[in-house]
């Protein structure tokens, strides 16, 4: 790379096209007069985390909100990216460019524990239901006609 160009070294998200996102530490390589972009993505560790929404695991089985999953470790790898391909790259912190990856990354689930209330469903309530309007309320004594 000739002095006269410019370098980029920092973490970012670089989204490529075909609606492709990557986060990790960006640098830039020469190779002969060709200048590419080197991604660099972090790994991520096995972890355990309680759902907010609701989801399905690798097997299947509905995982509602409140539940505990465990998510596989995934190998860090490297990509590297012409510049036409890159549309847009957004400078970030290292753990901004960390949260990106796990959001980023698929990964394997398997479910630990459901949700406590998981098995407990609230009882169904209309709108229209509502103790303080007996206009509408019948007692079993009460004739019907039809």
């Amino acid at each position: 790379m000739s002095e006269n160009q410019a370098k980029f070294e920092g973490w970012a998200v670089v989204e490529v096209f075909g609606h492709q996102k990557y986060a990790g530490f960006v640098t830039t390589e020469a190779f002969g007069q060709a200048v590419l972009f080197r991604v660099d993505v972090p790994p991520l560790p096995e972890r355990e985390r309680v759902t907010t929404y609701y989801g399905h695991d690798d097997d299947g089985k509905s995982v509602p909100p409140g539940s505990t999953v465990k998510e596989v470790a995934v190998q860090g790898y490297t990509k590297y990216f012409g510049p036409g391909a890159i549309y847009a790259m957004t400078p970030c912190t290292q753990e901004a460019a960390e949260k990106a990856v796990a959001s980023i990354q698929p990964r394997k689930v398997s479910l630990v524990s459901l949700a406590p209330d998981a098995a407990v469903l609230p009882p169904h309530q209309d709108e229209d239901d509502d103790e303080s309007d007996d206009d509408h309320a019948f007692d079993d004594d009460d004739e019907v006609t039809l």
